[in-house]
């Protein structure tokens, strides 16, 4: 804890830099997060979509054989 006391006395601006980089990072990490989470709810809700019957697969897809 002394050397983070000294640091701020010595270069207040560089700990004051170093804090708002780290608070962007966590921010960056949050929202990329929050898109994969959403992404992934959007593909169970197709997929359970597509299994149920609610939304019609197209010819295509049903043509593969590996899903026959």
């Amino acid at each position: 804890m002394n050397e983070l006391s000294a640091l701020w006395q010595s270069a207040p601006w560089l700990v004051i830099g170093g804090a708002l980089v780290l608070i962007n990072i966590v921010l960056l990490i949050l929202k990329i997060t929050k898109k994969l989470i959403i992404l992934a709810i959007g593909a169970v809700l197709i997929a359970i979509g597509l299994y149920t019957g609610v939304i019609q697969a197209p010819d295509a897809l049903l043509a593969l054989p590996f899903l026959q």
